[in-house]
């Protein structure tokens, strides 16, 4: 995996994922299950995540997420606004984004997080910064 901003910004997305509340994660359909079982796995680690995310396909190669807590993602290779925290899918080394993403998922979860001090890793207990991140 390629450090510096792919993993922060991989980082931030899956604290977003593992502090919302509901809200929907749209994928492509190849990974659907995957995404499912992802969600089990965190309900398993995180009994205080109260409500999943709802998980919608969607045509192309791209992953996001919305909710109505201003906790949004995108993992893809065009830009979205600055409301999302971008993932840029072509700087993974893997060529995985879902695997890196989930595989980060469930690092943060099985840490503790979001009901733990420091175990967010670098830069969670600040505010994050989207258009700093971007400049890398």
């Amino acid at each position: 995996m390629v450090m510096g901003a792919y993993t922060d910004s991989l980082r931030e997305a899956a604290r977003r994922l593992l502090r919302c509340q509901g809200g929907t994660l749209y994928i492509p359909q190849k990974w659907i299950s995957d995404a499912e079982g992802l969600v089990l796995k965190v309900s398993d680690l995180v009994p205080s995540k109260i409500v999943a995310p709802k998980i919608e396909s969607v045509s192309g190669e791209h992953i996001s997420y919305t909710n109505d807590e201003d906790l949004n993602f995108h993992i893809g290779i065009d830009e979205p606004d600055l409301s999302y925290c971008w993932i840029k899918a072509d700087m993974s080394e893997t060529g995985h984004c879902w695997d890196d993403f989930s595989l980060m998922v469930m690092k943060l979860a099985s840490a503790g997080y979001p009901g733990c001090v420091g175990c967010g890793g670098p830069g969670s207990e600040g505010p994050w910064d989207e258009k700093s991140a971007r400049k890398y």
